[in-house]
């Protein structure tokens, strides 16, 4: 006759090892570097002589930005403040893409392209019941 209670200490503790493992791959794939360590060539990210891939922080005072990097190519960039977010920026290309902005308490409140830094085109924005638009 099998002895069920042992065979439910192995199952528990195979799942708490596996899961103790998966724990630290993640974290051990997850390639956050200062901004300082990387280069900017081109458009691409390189780190040791190599496309990025990975997420790089920079702090700006109260503000935490972290930018996410797939093969040397920006995809997106969250600025924070306190915990909060603020803004996201979407990469569609080298130097444009889709911002969206953020009050304090978490709400959107305007979103629309940019390119190099600057608005272009047709934001929205929202109000408490409303979307207002206007061109850049």
């Amino acid at each position: 006759m099998v002895n069920l209670k042992n065979i439910s200490k192995v199952e528990a503790r195979q799942y708490i090892i596996i899961n103790i493992l998966l724990v630290s791959l993640i974290q051990s794939c997850s390639n956050i570097v200062p901004k300082s360590q990387l280069v900017f060539k081109n458009c691409e990210i390189y780190w040791n002589n190599s496309l990025f891939t990975g997420e790089y922080e920079l702090n700006k005072g109260e503000k935490y930005i972290l930018t996410k990097v797939n093969k040397g190519k920006i995809k997106n960039e969250k600025t924070f403040s306190n915990n909060i977010l603020l803004m996201e920026k979407i990469y569609k290309g080298c130097y444009f893409g889709i911002q969206k902005n953020y009050d304090v308490q978490g709400k959107q409140i305007s979103e629309g392209s940019f390119q190099s830094n600057k608005r272009v085109g047709e934001w929205k924005y929202f109000t408490k019941d409303s979307v207002y638009t206007i061109a850049y």
